[in-house]
């Protein structure tokens, strides 16, 4: 084998490596998309049955989560064409969506299909499971019952695939895929109070300022956490605090960006350093801000817009990690 035969072959070897890393990777944004987006429904169902009992108007509920997802232009031409769809049904079962639970799941299955070699018949079969879940009306069982379905699947998945795939750099880009979404997702969970408007600035603090941050807490799963760690008023700064800066908390921003620095160091232990290093620099400076962080400072200066900075360097993350691993041409190549 000549020189040119040897480097289109390395090459070509390399290009696979890279395209089921990158598979892993987006499989584990988009089971954690999916179990978010399932944990965000079903508080929002239960705050809009808990309203109408009581007279009021739920529709803020769920056009502040379409909000928060950054989404309003897609759910507004989508509207524009059927207008009738509801804003929880969009963000569910719409197939137009691609960022509904049910397109994110048909993904994720998709992805399964590609990656069966490198998965195990337990994995597979769970993420099937999670398919037919997923795209079953959830008036065959109620909506409660369906959300907690995938919620438990889910997390079915991602301890099966702790306990019968091979450790190697495969499992790192699945969990470091995974993280990087939940990050993502935990910052537009506490954002989605930002587009819950109160009736007067009055409000802020009281009742129904404490009842919203409580739903708040409960789409991230943190409102038992959040009752271990403080003791009295559930407050926006103790509630930022907690999703945003704890390191103990397995949803926290700090938590999340921590725990994915380390399993991108562990993906990328046989990557050239070039061609790691911008998304491990972005990783690195992302830590230490929020490590030196205070969170009833960020209230106070805008929490909307420290959010909205902390979703624009976790993007840059992302695209270093697709720029630089993903699509980077195989070093070994070159060198031949």
């Amino acid at each position: 084998m000549g020189p040119a035969s040897a480097a289109r072959r390395i090459g070509e070897e390399g290009d696979v490596l890279s395209r089921v890393a990158e598979n892993l990777y987006w499989l584990g944004r988009y089971l954690e998309r999916a179990e978010n987006v399932a944990r965000m429904a079903e508080v929002n169902y239960n705050a809009s049955v808990e309203q109408r009992a009581a007279g009021g108007d739920d529709s803020q509920l769920w056009t502040a989560l379409v909000g928060a997802l950054d989404a309003e232009e897609e759910y507004a031409e989508a509207v524009a064409a059927t207008p009738d769809l509801s804003p929880g049904e969009w963000l569910i079962f719409s197939e137009s969506n691609p960022n509904s639970l049910r397109s994110t799941v048909t993904l994720a299955r998709s992805l399964a299909r590609e990656l069966r070699e490198h998965i195990s018949r337990e994995v597979f079969e769970e993420i099937n499971l999670l398919y037919l879940s997923a795209t079953r009306a959830p008036h065959t069982a109620g909506m409660r019952p369906f959300t907690a379905s995938v919620k438990r699947t889910v997390a079915a998945i991602v301890g099966l695939f702790d306990n019968t795939v091979l450790l190697n750099e495969g499992r790192e880009w699945l969990r470091c895929g995974l993280f990087i979404e939940r990050a993502d997702m935990t910052s537009r969970i506490v954002d989605a109070k930002y587009f819950i408007l109160l009736p007067s600035p009055a409000d802020v603090g009281g009742t129904l300022d404490t009842y919203q941050w409580m739903g708040i807490l409960r789409s991230a799963s943190a409102l038992e956490a959040f009752r271990k760690r403080y003791r009295g008023a559930i407050t926006g700064g103790r509630v930022a605090e907690l999703l945003m800066l704890d390191e103990d908390f397995p949803r926290s921003l700090r938590f999340c960006v921590s725990t994915l620095t380390r399993h991108f160091e562990r993906a990328t232990e046989a990557t050239p350093r070039q061609q790691a290093l911008p998304a491990a620099r972005e990783l690195a400076l992302l830590d230490l801000d929020l490590g030196a962080a205070d969170a009833e400072e960020v209230v106070e200066a805008g929490l909307h817009e420290f959010l909205g900075e902390f979703e624009a360097r976790l993007a840059r993350v992302h695209d270093a990690i697709k720029e630089g691993i993903f699509r980077a041409v195989p070093t070994a190549a070159l060198a031949r």
